[in-house]
């Protein structure tokens, strides 16, 4: 049986990274057994903004991706995340989850 997940890791990236982020993580089931993935505005003064519809709109086009997973596992996928991407800006925090699972 599956532990219940104790931990919301929420990553945001650049939204050119999508599809290598998705990869990764599609690649570590035992560490990332799902997740969900929707668009996002990144604003501030670290965000690198780019192109001519950026620059203009003043924020940056990211990808927020949130996984519900094991507390012992939030290192080790950190780490697979900073060794696959290590100069991608991807931004995280963490939370704890009180209680997570399927209404039917």
């Amino acid at each position: 049986m599956t532990a219940t997940p104790d931990t919301l890791l929420t990553l945001v990236a650049p939204a050119a990274l999508e599809d290598k982020l998705v990869d990764l993580l599609l690649a570590l089931p035992g560490m990332a057994s799902g997740f969900t993935t929707h668009p996002a505005s990144g604003h501030g003064r670290e965000i690198a903004l780019v192109g001519a519809n950026e620059n203009v709109r003043g924020r940056g086009a990211r990808v927020c991706v949130r996984l519900a997973l094991q507390s012992a596992a939030l290192q080790p996928l950190l780490g697979e995340v900073r060794a696959a991407l290590p100069d991608a800006n991807i931004f995280y925090w963490v939370t704890p989850l009180l209680d997570c699972g399927r209404v039917s």
